[in-house]
């Protein structure tokens, strides 16, 4: 037992002018430090459509939503989208949870990263406006 007592006490392995040291580096770093999120984020099968336009259809899309900002979501489509400032957006984010929302879509974007080279991948900003769901 001694011996196991001794391994968890991490000041051990450390000398005083060490710990001041990264004291004095934790102290010194920004607290609006950002934080790698990748791997939080809950994706939705969703639709969105232009309204402005005629005879507009559905696309399909995934919704990515990371909790960061509840007014912007990441819409993924095979296709680019049209900017608009009057898209509807629908989805499913659970059961008998339907979300319904108008807002804008952003210049969609080619997917950057490796695995989307060779993909039909585009990446839109949803700005939502307004919360479109019937109230009961």
């Amino acid at each position: 037992m001694p011996r196991r007592e001794r391994d968890d006490d991490i000041y051990e392995f450390f000398d005083e002018e060490t710990l001041k040291r990264a004291d004095e580096l934790v102290s010194s770093l920004s607290s609006t430090l950002g934080l790698e999120r990748r791997g939080q984020t809950t994706y939705y099968q969703g639709a969105v459509a232009d309204m402005n336009q005629s005879g507009s259809r559905f696309i399909k899309v995934t919704v990515a939503d990371s909790g960061n900002n509840g007014e912007q979501l990441v819409l993924v489509s095979e296709q680019p989208l049209s900017v608009s400032n009057k898209a509807l957006l629908v989805y499913r984010a659970g059961p008998g949870h339907d979300l319904k929302y108008m807002g804008l879509t952003s210049e969609s974007r080619p997917g950057r990263r490796q695995e989307d080279e060779g993909e039909n991948r585009f990446f839109t900003i949803y700005t939502i406006n307004q919360d479109v769901r019937r109230q009961r």
